[in-house]
């Protein structure tokens, strides 16, 4: 798999994929997307298939 260019090679990240097509799934990518904030970035590989990409020991929101 081949990022988009913006992260770097040297440093480690977590994946989370999410398949939209699942019940309640649009709502936990809604939802670790904001606890996440900064510190992640998404990818889309397809439209319902998005990609939450966390650099490890960054800081996370907790829920509201």
């Amino acid at each position: 798999m081949t990022s988009n260019g913006a992260y770097s090679n040297s440093a480690e990240f977590t994946l989370v994929l999410f398949d939209l097509r699942m019940p309640g799934a649009v709502e936990s990518f809604q939802r670790e997307r904001w606890a996440w904030a900064e510190a992640g970035e998404v990818e889309m590989l397809d439209e319902n298939h998005p990609m939450l990409i966390v650099q490890p020991g960054s800081a996370r929101r907790l829920s509201p």
